[in-house]
């Protein structure tokens, strides 16, 4: 989850600003893009680009186990 810095994170969201292309950003981008195109966009933003790193913990885990609740169901 990527956020630019002119649209801070809403409440309940924790992060911090990183100053320039966060690398995970760079990296999801040459993932989706590809290398070459991918290096051809993070190279778009200007060198002071202003991002947000976001950290969510979750509350809760839970597993859903829809054999044993819905035993009918994923024996079609």
């Amino acid at each position: 989850m990527f956020f630019r810095a002119d649209r801070p994170p809403g409440d309940g969201l924790r992060g911090h600003e990183v100053v320039g292309v966060c690398p995970e950003y760079a990296e999801a981008v040459e993932r989706y893009f590809g290398p070459s195109r991918g290096a051809a966009w993070v190279s778009g933003f200007p060198p002071e680009v202003e991002m947000w790193r976001i950290a969510v913990t979750p509350e809760q885990v839970r597993i859903l186990d829809f054999e044993t609740r819905f035993p009918s169901a994923s024996s079609r």
